[in-house]
């Protein structure tokens, strides 16, 4: 009996601690670093899936000085539905991040390294990149550095080895770094 209360009151408590929902069109949207992130891929909204299992994530965000390049790295996953559980993934490469001054209303190209983004599908053979050709933007928002929260828009194209194209609109985050 005292397991399944334990376990009813994590469940509940898993439950409660959803992240606000981003809506940067929003006039009132109030950054907090709990906004998550989001966007459409090829007209379908894609978010990150939930994750119950501990130590597990589906979002990795970080502002990290590597090789003097202070580069910011964004990915998030969607696990899929049943029955197929196909994962779809997103990540964004920056550099030129400052974390000691505001980037609002900075814009980062994405082409090729170290500035990119990329979708993949279920595994690293469906890979959509930017490049010279097919490329976008990652746009400062919002940076608060006194509580370490970075929020921003993105969009981008992205291209495979067969010229197939994917294209990601609508993109947002409002996370803590």
């Amino acid at each position: 009996m005292k397991k399944s209360l334990i376990f009813l009151a994590s469940i509940i408590i898993l439950l409660a601690c959803d992240t606000a929902s981003i809506d940067l069109d929003d006039e009132n949207y109030m950054f907090d670093g709990r906004g998550g992130v989001k966007c459409e891929v090829n007209g379908d909204l894609l978010k990150p899936s939930v994750v119950t299992s501990p130590g597990a994530r589906s979002v990795w965000f970080s502002l990290a000085d590597y090789n003097d390049l202070n580069r910011m790295s964004l990915s998030f996953r969607n696990r899929g539905k049943s029955p197929d559980f196909i994962s779809q993934f997103i990540t964004i490469e920056v550099t030129g991040i400052s974390t000691v001054s505001s980037m609002v209303g900075n814009t980062y190209n994405l082409s090729n390294e170290p500035n990119q983004g990329e979708y993949s599908i279920d595994s690293a053979s469906s890979i959509y990149e930017t490049n010279n050709l097919h490329f976008g933007t990652l746009e400062i928002v919002y940076h608060d550095i006194d509580n370490f929260i970075l929020g921003g828009t993105f969009e981008f194209d992205a291209v495979n080895e067969n010229g197939e194209i994917v294209e990601i609109r609508e993109g947002e985050f409002d996370l803590k770094y």
